[in-house]
């Protein structure tokens, strides 16, 4: 999501993507109730949901941020599952352990208990955004607003620049592992609202960055089709979002679904994709064709 200049850009309207291609449509199902979802992270038969909170601006250190716990249903099991958070956003799961960014902060509680077990402030960190495992004790993290990847060695508690994404790409926002072609998939998104974003691969040994699209727009989240495609949320122009998906060629079309306030980083377990709406203050499930 969004840097703190984006709180008046985001009201205005982003970027345009200008495709106009679809694809079969879905009935969603939608969950309503959330502060400004941002993230959604499925574990096994649970679901967590980041609320940034009261207000529609991702960089508010204002305690009102949570987490919510629901089922596989969709059913709301706690609301406030996990509270006294900032802006969380990006989630992954690690054992027993939940992994959160909180704006400039990667935290990690324990599932069972909800304690704080971990705590990594990140120096000169603006936008931290999203969560990727690469092992059972490294993560890779996106800074939207410095362009950073960061690598973190949870054993140790430290972290080191995995790589910087080329400007060109705009800001590292949502993450994906493509475990098949050892890279990391990357979605652009510029603070500033000046560029569109692209969607990336980067390979995990030699850091080499090659474009995967076109520049397409406001991009958030990025999960994998059951057929290998990905699928890409946008926030389109004017609040006005849509999900693309972006096929082994680099083909982009749109997803024939309703227009979304501000879907963002979504999870998929190529069957059905949940997508936090944002400025909706919903949660979508929508099974995919």
């Amino acid at each position: 999501m969004m840097t703190k200049s984006l709180k008046s850009f985001v009201l205005a309207g982003i970027i345009a993507s200008g495709l106009t291609l679809s694809a079969n449509a879905a009935q969603p199902q939608h969950i309503e109730g959330f502060s400004h979802p941002e993230s959604v992270f499925v574990n096994k038969n649970e679901v967590y949901v980041s609320n940034i909170g009261e207000k529609l601006d991702p960089m508010a250190k204002d305690n009102d941020g949570f987490i919510s716990k629901l089922d596989k249903s969709g059913k709301v099991v706690e609301l406030k599952w996990l509270t006294n958070l900032n802006a969380p956003k990006g989630m992954n799961v690690i054992g027993n352990t939940l992994y959160v960014v909180d704006i400039d902060t990667l935290k990690g509680f324990d599932i069972k208990s909800k304690k704080e077990v971990l705590n990594i402030p990140v120096s000169g960190a603006v936008f931290l955004n999203d969560i990727v495992v690469l092992d059972k004790n490294t993560i890779l993290v996106s800074d939207t607003g410095t362009g950073i990847i960061h690598k973190f060695d949870l054993a140790k508690k430290k972290y080191e620049t995995f790589t910087k994404l080329d400007s060109a790409y705009a800001g590292p926002n949502g993450l994906l592992l493509d475990t098949k072609k050892k890279a990391l998939i990357v979605v652009g998104y510029d603070p500033a609202g000046k560029q569109k974003g692209s969607v990336v691969s980067i390979d995990l040994k030699s850091k080499k960055a090659t474009k995967i699209t076109e520049p397409l727009g406001a991009l958030d989240g990025v999960v994998m089709a059951k057929n290998g495609d990905l699928l890409v949320s946008d926030w389109g122009e004017k609040m006005q979002g849509v999900i693309y998906r972006v096929d082994s060629k680099g083909g982009v079309s749109k997803i024939d679904f309703e227009i979304m306030g501000g879907p963002a980083d979504m999870y998929s377990d190529g069957v059905s994709l949940w997508i936090p709406r944002m400025a909706d203050k919903k949660v979508s499930k929508i099974d995919l064709p």
